[in-house]
């Protein structure tokens, strides 16, 4: 059987991802997919707004800004008002790739948890939170792409609550999203920006994790 870069995709978690979204509830959308994903064969399918009320969290349509904290103490929340079993914590944080020795200890782990039926993964990156859905490797030379040995780029891959176009928040981009719609707002760009699963660089998210305070991948498990 012929070897290939790993890659890997849970369908079943990107199944649960809650879209779209209210506008500024990013984390409690992220925090639905993974609920459901973790406990919707003991306590049925739960939606943003339901969970919420029930645990007195704030109205999700309003504007919110909790941080990796308060994210953890709703989950401790849900967990205790279902009567689940489920713990929370920091997965991978800045001090945890730093070194880059570390890089295939750290990659391991991430992968592990990305496949497991008992943990999810939720990355914090620019004041947004998106659920962890996969993984995607492949060669950095196009003669090697079924090379197992080659030498790699890895891709982490996300699943994506919003629907909001971050382009349009900047001006001179915007302009050139006007020049191309032309009267048709569903063109290639606009839909790209908007994309329900997207993919960003290993070295990118490891670069953020080391550079960005509060950002980090954080473990939900049952």
């Amino acid at each position: 059987m012929l070897k290939r870069q790993d890659r890997f995709m849970n369908n079943e978690l990107l199944g649960f991802i809650s879209r779209p979204q209210y506008e500024n509830s990013c984390s409690m959308s992220s925090l639905t997919a993974v609920i459901n994903y973790l406990f919707s064969d003991q306590i049925g399918i739960k939606t943003t707004k339901e969970w919420a009320e029930e645990i007195e969290a704030p109205d999700p349509e309003e504007p919110l800004s909790p941080g990796n904290e308060t994210m953890m103490s709703w989950f401790k929340l849900v967990c205790e008002h279902y009567g689940v079993e489920g713990k929370c914590d920091y997965f991978i944080c800045d001090e945890d790739v730093e070194d880059w020795d570390d890089n295939p200890k750290v990659i391991t782990k991430l992968k592990k948890a990305i496949k497991s039926k008992k943990q999810a993964l939720i990355y914090h990156l620019d004041n947004h939170y998106n659920v962890i859905v996969g993984y995607f490797e492949h060669a950095t030379d196009p003669d090697k792409a079924y090379d197992p040995d080659a030498q790699l780029q890895r891709w982490i891959v996300l699943g994506e609550h919003s629907d909001y176009n971050r382009l349009e928040d900047f001006p001179a981009i915007n302009k050139i999203l006007e020049i191309l719609k032309r009267g048709d707002r569903y063109n290639l760009l606009y839909d790209r920006c908007t994309a329900p699963v997207w993919s960003i660089r290993w070295r990118t998210i490891r670069h953020d994790l080391i550079n960005t305070p509060n950002h980090c991948i954080l473990m939900f498990e049952k």
